[in-house]
């Protein structure tokens, strides 16, 4: 991890996650939508899953990160499709990328139809429409900001 990225915070649950995507987003999800995007495959509670009556999922601030980015993508504009084809290709090209975030620059850039990373090469790559093919582009969703952001809404 970056030095200065580390979070306050390890373990969210799952009301947790949801009330600081809110406050920090303005987006509001409810436990069965988050429920949803975990059987999906979007995200996961990567410290501990569902285990049955009386234990609570929890979510790392590495999901956390990733589930405000995921919900950033829909609110401007790019499908549930584009975004899981998206994820996909990061899964199987680039996974360092996802699965360790907070340990690179990332840059993200959509257009409501594509979905472009600038990364630690500082290529731009398409992610969704020519996945692999590399632009020029410019700057969106800054992971720094969004993960100090996150710091913050936690500390408060």
């Amino acid at each position: 991890m970056r030095s200065g990225v580390s979070p306050i915070k390890s373990a969210f649950q799952s009301g947790e996650v949801i009330d600081l995507i809110y406050r920090l987003d303005g987006i509001k999800i409810d436990p069965v939508r988050l429920h949803y995007y975990e059987k999906t495959g979007l995200i996961k509670a990567s410290i501990r899953p569902a285990q049955g009556c009386g234990k609570h999922k929890l979510y790392s601030f590495t999901d956390l990160i990733l589930l405000r980015w995921f919900l950033q993508l829909r609110k401007q504009g790019l499908s549930m499709q584009r975004v899981r084809k998206g994820i996909a290709y990061l899964k199987k090209n680039m996974p360092k990328y996802l699965e360790e975030p907070l340990a690179h620059e990332l840059f993200f850039v959509t257009d409501g139809c594509d979905l472009f990373m600038l990364g630690d090469d500082q290529e731009a790559v398409s992610l969704v429409l020519k996945p692999g093919q590399r632009y020029f582009g410019i700057v969106v969703f800054d992971f720094k900001k969004m993960i100090d952001d996150t710091r913050e809404a936690i500390s408060q």
